[in-house]
Protein backbone atom coordinates (compact mmCIF):
# COMPACT_ATOMS: atom_id res chain seq x y z
CA UNK A 1 0.00 0.00 0.00
CA UNK A 2 1.40 3.37 -0.78
CA UNK A 3 0.62 6.85 1.28
CA UNK A 4 0.71 10.79 -0.23
CA UNK A 5 4.07 12.18 1.69
CA UNK A 6 5.18 15.88 1.78
CA UNK A 7 8.78 15.99 2.09
CA UNK A 8 10.65 19.46 3.22
CA UNK A 9 14.24 19.55 4.97
CA UNK A 10 16.56 22.14 6.19
CA UNK A 11 20.62 21.66 5.87
CA UNK A 12 21.89 24.32 8.75
CA UNK A 13 25.47 25.22 9.42
CA UNK A 14 27.57 24.93 6.26
CA UNK A 15 30.89 26.91 6.62
CA UNK A 16 30.20 28.83 3.38
CA UNK A 17 28.22 29.05 0.19
CA UNK A 18 30.49 26.66 -1.67
CA UNK A 19 30.09 23.96 1.04
CA UNK A 20 26.34 24.62 0.90
CA UNK A 21 26.56 24.05 -2.96
CA UNK A 22 28.07 20.56 -2.30
CA UNK A 23 25.95 19.77 0.19
CA UNK A 24 23.01 20.52 -1.99
CA UNK A 25 24.76 18.63 -5.19
CA UNK A 26 25.16 15.95 -2.98
CA UNK A 27 21.41 15.41 -2.06
CA UNK A 28 20.26 15.95 -5.43
CA UNK A 29 22.84 12.53 -6.02
CA UNK A 30 20.35 10.97 -3.40
CA UNK A 31 17.37 12.45 -4.78
CA UNK A 32 18.54 10.84 -7.85
CA UNK A 33 19.51 7.34 -6.49
CA UNK A 34 15.91 7.23 -4.62
CA UNK A 35 14.61 8.13 -7.92
CA UNK A 36 12.75 11.24 -6.54
CA UNK A 37 14.77 13.73 -8.17
CA UNK A 38 12.13 15.29 -10.83
CA UNK A 39 9.76 15.90 -7.63
CA UNK A 40 12.20 17.39 -4.93
CA UNK A 41 13.28 21.11 -5.43
CA UNK A 42 16.39 21.84 -3.45
CA UNK A 43 17.78 25.62 -2.87
CA UNK A 44 20.85 27.32 -1.11
CA UNK A 45 19.78 30.37 0.53
CA UNK A 46 20.72 32.35 3.23
CA UNK A 47 18.55 31.65 6.92
CA UNK A 48 18.01 34.65 8.86
CA UNK A 49 20.63 34.60 10.83
CA UNK A 50 22.50 35.50 7.83
CA UNK A 51 24.11 31.72 7.37
CA UNK A 52 24.06 30.07 4.30
CA UNK A 53 21.51 26.74 4.33
CA UNK A 54 20.35 24.34 2.13
CA UNK A 55 16.71 23.66 1.68
CA UNK A 56 14.27 21.30 -0.13
CA UNK A 57 10.81 20.53 -0.25
CA UNK A 58 8.52 17.84 -2.74
CA UNK A 59 7.18 19.68 -5.55
CA UNK A 60 3.51 17.40 -4.82
CA UNK A 61 3.37 14.71 -2.47
CA UNK A 62 5.02 11.75 -3.22
CA UNK A 63 3.30 8.23 -3.55
CA UNK A 64 5.65 5.86 -1.44
CA UNK A 65 4.87 2.16 -1.12
CA UNK A 66 5.85 1.14 2.14
CA UNK A 67 6.39 3.96 3.41
CA UNK A 68 7.20 2.60 7.23
CA UNK A 69 10.19 0.98 5.64
CA UNK A 70 11.64 3.57 3.38
CA UNK A 71 11.27 6.36 5.77
CA UNK A 72 14.12 4.91 7.93
CA UNK A 73 16.02 4.04 5.10
CA UNK A 74 15.82 7.76 3.61
CA UNK A 75 16.66 9.61 6.62
CA UNK A 76 19.99 7.67 7.58
CA UNK A 77 20.99 8.08 3.95
CA UNK A 78 19.89 11.56 4.20
CA UNK A 79 21.95 12.04 7.23
CA UNK A 80 24.72 10.11 5.98
CA UNK A 81 25.08 12.27 3.35
CA UNK A 82 25.40 15.29 4.53
CA UNK A 83 27.78 14.11 7.25
CA UNK A 84 30.16 13.32 4.47
CA UNK A 85 30.25 16.97 2.70
CA UNK A 86 30.11 18.33 6.16
CA UNK A 87 30.58 17.13 9.30
CA UNK A 88 29.07 19.78 11.30
CA UNK A 89 26.41 20.54 9.22
CA UNK A 90 22.74 20.05 10.78
CA UNK A 91 19.87 18.24 8.66
CA UNK A 92 16.57 18.01 9.59
CA UNK A 93 13.53 16.37 7.89
CA UNK A 94 9.93 17.30 8.49
CA UNK A 95 6.98 14.62 6.65
CA UNK A 96 3.78 15.87 6.06
CA UNK A 97 0.30 13.68 5.55
CA UNK A 98 -1.35 15.56 2.99
CA UNK A 99 -4.28 13.12 2.77
CA UNK A 100 -5.17 12.87 6.61
CA UNK A 101 -5.39 17.04 6.74
CA UNK A 102 -8.50 18.00 6.57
Amino acid sequence: MSVNIDLAFTVTGAADEPQAREIADALGELMCEESIDGYVSITVGTGEDGACLVSGKSRFPLSISGFHRWQPHFEGLFVFTVAEVAAAARPEISWGYPDEEY
